[in-house]
């Protein structure tokens, strides 16, 4: 996310599609801004690295542009699984993304 902690985050959970430098992986958000997002995935991505993103909400997709800024392990899932965590900081979105947050931020 961003280093900005005074922004508002929406725990929200959304499939995402990153690819990074032509690898792709699929994650499952645990929270959205319009800055940022934070992302669950099945490995650690590497930080500083560019990545392309495929949000779904429901029949609309947002094609994001963004850098992992940190990366780490999460053990505490509760399923014996070890997962990650990754934050993304979103460099480019479209209108309709950050018109997404604005109307979820409002409640609607």
């Amino acid at each position: 996310m961003t280093n900005d902690r005074s922004e508002v985050r929406l725990e929200k959970k959304l499939l995402v599609n990153i690819d990074q430098e032509g690898f792709e992986s699929m994650g499952l958000t645990t929270n959205v801004s319009r800055n940022g997002i934070s992302v669950a995935t099945t490995s650690l991505l590497p930080v500083s690295t560019q990545v392309s993103l495929q949000l779904g909400v429901g029949d609309e997709t947002f094609a994001l542009k963004g850098e992992i800024i940190w990366s780490k392990e999460d053990s505490e899932q509760g399923n014996g699984e070890t997962n990650a965590l990754t934050g993304i900081k979103i460099d480019e979105a479209p209108d309709n993304y950050l018109k997404f947050v604005e109307k979820m931020l409002a409640g609607n």
